[in-house]
């Protein structure tokens, strides 16, 4: 199907329809003024699907984006029919709709109909989704920023805390950067910070959220961790820092290291979910963890009590 401007095309994947027809009236404006209504992505699927069950009463549903994201709910059933969807060139995945009978040939023209009137609404979710996710990424290192740190460090929270679940803080410090930046320069230096950034995701579990606040701070969030698991975290951590090597040449007129290579340690600081913890106090105790850890010699990881 495709729209009078031909913005939006659909292409039937799979279908068991046929069968007799029947009317399945569709409010176009009030769907519209629904799904337009907001920005945030799941909003917007679950609109569409919420909207479709109301006319077809479908048992299950699948919504697989062009990333390979997927959305779900109900179950399986016997009689399915998928759309792939593009809006103005841009694929945006495909809608799977299962029940036990099948889908008729005036069912399916108002899956069409629906998903034509969707597609605007889920090209901009799409859009501002990205756009967010890059406003919450660090350009250097890949990793989230500050902001991602406080949008999701909070969600993650008020789970754990709903759920009676565990949750770590880690605050990371790179011993003596500026030393090295002075010595090698900032090209090394920002080679430095992206190794970092790859020992943080290799020690850590895909659900992990890890940060780079600025400069040489990091901060790794341990959604289900414990205290014990934090420490156990964080001592992963500093031993892939402690390994890390760049090929250097120092700036003229600075001694060269005998190797050409430059090298980094790391101080840890590793705080716990408490009764009553706000954002804040798990950062500012992690953080008096870190500096204790620098005090007492760097290179090591300290728990904040």
């Amino acid at each position: 199907m495709s729209s009078d401007n031909n913005a939006t095309n659909l292409r039937l994947i799979s279908s068991n329809g046929g069968g007799p027809q029947r009317n399945a009236p569709l409010d176009a404006l009030g769907f519209v003024q629904t799904v337009t209504a907001t920005l945030d992505l799941d909003a917007v699927i679950e609109r569409i699907n919420e909207h479709l069950a109301e006319h077809l009463g479908h048992s299950g549903w699948i919504f697989t984006s062009d990333q390979g994201e997927n959305w779900q709910g109900g179950a399986t059933d016997r009689h399915r029919i998928e759309y792939a969807l593009r809006y103005n060139g841009t694929d945006l995945g495909s809608l799977a709709l299962m029940r036990g009978r099948r889908f008729d040939d005036q069912e399916q023209a108002l899956v069409e109909s629906v998903l034509g009137l969707a597609a605007p609404a889920l090209h901009n979710a799409w859009r501002f989704r990205r756009l967010r996710a890059n406003l919450e990424r660090d350009e250097l290192t890949g990793l989230g920023n500050r902001r991602a740190f406080e949008v999701q460090g909070q969600q993650w929270l008020s789970d754990c805390l709903r759920q009676d679940r565990s949750l770590s803080l880690l605050t990371v410090d790179l011993d003596h950067f500026k030393q090295l930046n002075d010595r090698f320069g900032h090209t090394v230096g920002d080679e430095i910070l992206r190794e970092v950034a790859s020992a943080l995701r290799d020690s850590t579990r895909q659900s992990d959220l890890c940060v780079r606040m600025g400069g040489e701070e990091f901060l790794v969030l341990l959604p289900g961790a414990d205290l014990r698991a934090g420490m156990e975290c964080a001592e992963r951590i500093r031993q892939a820092i402690a390994r890390i090597r760049v090929a250097a040449r120092a700036e003229e007129g600075a001694p060269v290291a005998s190797d050409g290579v430059a090298t980094i340690t790391a101080s840890v600081g590793v705080s716990s979910l408490g009764r009553h913890t706000t954002l804040q106090s798990l950062y500012q105790k992690a953080d008096e963890a870190l500096y204790a850890a620098k005090a007492s010699g760097r290179d090591r990881v300290l728990a904040g009590h």
